[in-house]
């Protein structure tokens, strides 16, 4: 029997599971306000805006880019709405080399998003409400922080791994439900999975070179290590084995321990002899956006630029999943669309790319439903939402766990394991890593929707491998569709069902692709109407690839699309998407 090692975990506002309610009080609402990055503001310019003046804005040198006039446009108005100078300013993203990471980017504006630091003492919110009030700017928010979903180690009796086959066995100290687990052996009957699916674990880093995980990892072929050169031409130098949007860097390595978690649940290595066995033979790619702050190994820290920028390097590194075992500290009561806006732009991004995003209902207690986590409550085609279920297919709820699994009857889509999960444990210095040489020592029991989400991860690659054209709608539906039903988890999550691996892998659906017959498009309004047959109730219109929601106005199919979708004089395709997955053939606007 392994030993497994216990990690302490010290009492950090951002880590530990408080005091947990159905809902966030209104206290709490406020207290999170304090989670934000200090002084920084997050601009996203209008497309073509222009200095009101040109005494306003920042000269201009020769020969100057659109990327960098659009950036000194960002600063000078950021400059005068708070009335200091900016310390630095920087874009979002930076030029993307390949073609279709570049529409997609362009599509989202997130070539016009830029992130402005002050010095303490600047007034941010003023400087956000004035920014938000120009005609220049789509919106202007603060950077706020983000925090990896709080998985509690146990001390362990044992290393039975009962989410992937559960035996009615004793699990810590209590009494478990026989078959109240995702049928991952029997999935394996069909599939181990395929090292050529790539799932992205967005995350703090990964101990890549932990003998249950190291001949999972992703490896560029295109780069070579180490030699200070971007040689793929991508943007990110020496991107071997993922990449640390961090530092800026290939550094990958766990600075707290949490990702290499989420990895050993997703894709430790089968039949090595040795530890514990993944859900899926896939390939993990470490996307580190989680900084060490200070020389104490629990301080670490991101932002929401920082997720963004993981998500959009996670595309364009060809992942088909991206677990997000992560949330915002948005103040879930009070949020507004208005206060989420750039993390939205990034998780479109991922909806146009076709990749599957799997993203926690947090450990807080909260009813997703009324109180907004995010990213899970963007609620985009491509996401899935997961809450955290025992080794009794009940919802944690607290006792005997020290967190409650957050939930929603129409915004949390399924439960899966999230209790006593057996995983691979980081080495090193950091909170939740080994400094053990005894390799029995290098694994750990956790808790929580990160861990559940996890389990969705690995499932989603078992799929992917089994059905390879499938994008992300698709994985989700078989996912989703194929639940084990129970009616304890009706009031908590919209399939009230359990995830199951070998019936998400067997599960015979049905696609209707809408037949697109003609469209009208008024330019002054953009109102799209389109008109077709087999059209269903949730229909998206994909125009150029970026997705729009439908309503229906005076019996017809209505889609907002700005002109600018539309440039003079170019094609642009427009195609119709069910909620189901089944897309129509394009039709072509040339304005």
């Amino acid at each position: 029997m392994h030993k497994i090692r216990i990690a302490f975990l010290p009492l950090i506002i951002a880590l530990v599971v408080i005091a947990p309610q159905p809902r966030a009080s209104r206290a709490e609402a406020v207290k999170e306000r304090a989670g934000r990055a200090a002084g920084e503001i997050v601009v996203k310019l209008k497309q073509g805006a222009l200095a009101p003046s040109s005494n306003e804005a920042s000269p201009e040198p020769p020969g100057y880019g659109e990327g960098r006039r659009m950036l000194a446009l960002a600063r000078s108005m950021g400059e005068r709405a708070a009335h200091a100078h900016a310390r630095s300013a920087e874009p979002l993203v930076s030029g993307a080399t390949d073609r279709d990471m570049a529409a997609i980017i362009s599509r989202r504006g997130l070539d016009r998003v830029f992130v402005l630091r002050f010095e303490a003492g600047a007034d941010i919110d003023s400087a956000i409400a004035e920014l938000k009030a120009s005609p220049e700017v789509e919106y202007a928010e603060p950077n706020y922080k983000v925090v990896p979903g709080s998985v509690t180690p146990n001390d362990p009796e044992f290393e039975l791994q009962w989410g992937l086959q559960n035996r009615g066995q004793g699990v810590g100290g209590f009494n478990s439900t026989r078959n109240a687990d995702i049928k991952a052996t029997e999935a394996w009957g069909v599939t181990t999975g395929s090292p050529g699916v790539v799932v992205a674990i967005t995350d703090t880093g990964l101990d890549r070179t932990h003998p249950d995980l190291a001949n999972n990892v992703f490896t560029n072929t295109l780069e070579v290590p180490d030699n200070g050169i971007d040689d793929d031409r991508n943007g990110y130098v020496d991107d071997v084995h993922g990449f640390n949007l961090a530092l800026g860097n290939g550094d990958t390595r766990d600075v707290l321990g949490h990702g290499t978690q989420m990895a050993g649940i997703i894709a430790a290595e089968m039949n090595n002899g040795a530890g514990i066995s993944g859900i899926a033979q896939c390939k993990i790619l470490p996307v580190v956006f989680f900084k060490k702050t200070g020389p104490f190994a629990e301080e670490v820290e991101a932002t929401v630029v920082d997720a963004s920028r993981a998500l959009i390097y996670s595309i364009a590194a060809g992942a088909a999943v991206i677990n997000a075992s992560w949330r915002t500290l948005l103040p879930v009561d009070e949020v507004t669309p208005a206060e989420a806006n750039m993390l939205r732009d990034a998780v479109a991004a991922t909806n146009d790319a076709g990749v599957l995003l799997v993203c926690i209902s947090g450990n807080e207690g909260y009813d997703n439903d009324f109180s907004k986590v995010y990213p899970g409550n963007y609620q985009m085609f491509n996401q899935i939402v997961v809450a955290a279920s025992d080794y009794n297919d009940q919802i944690i709820r607290g006792f005997p766990f020290s967190f409650v699994s957050g939930i929603g009857q129409r915004t949390v889509h399924l439960a899966a394991p999230g209790a006593n999960v057996v995983t691979t444990a980081a080495r090193g210095d950091c909170l939740l890593c080994s400094d053990s040489e005894d390799p029995a020592d290098w694994y750990t029991q956790v808790n929580g929707t990160s861990a559940s989400a996890a389990f969705v991860s690995g499932v989603a690659a078992l799929v992917k491998s089994k059905y390879p054209d499938d994008g992300a709608i698709l994985i989700k539906r078989r996912i989703l569709e194929s639940v084990d039903v129970g009616p304890q988890l009706g009031p908590y999550v919209s399939t009230s069902g359990r995830l199951n691996a070998v019936a998400a892998l067997n599960i015979q659906i049905t696609v209707s692709s809408p037949v697109f017959t003609k469209f009208q498009y008024k330019k002054g309004s953009g109102k799209l109407f389109v008109f077709g047959e087999g059209l269903q109730s949730g229909l998206a219109v994909l125009v150029g690839g970026k997705s729009y929601t439908t309503k229906v106005k005076s019996g017809k199919l209505l889609a907002s699309v700005p002109s600018s979708m539309f440039p003079p004089g170019t094609p642009v395709e427009i195609r119709l998407r069910n909620p189901d997955g089944g897309t129509s053939q394009a039709l072509t606007l040339t304005r």
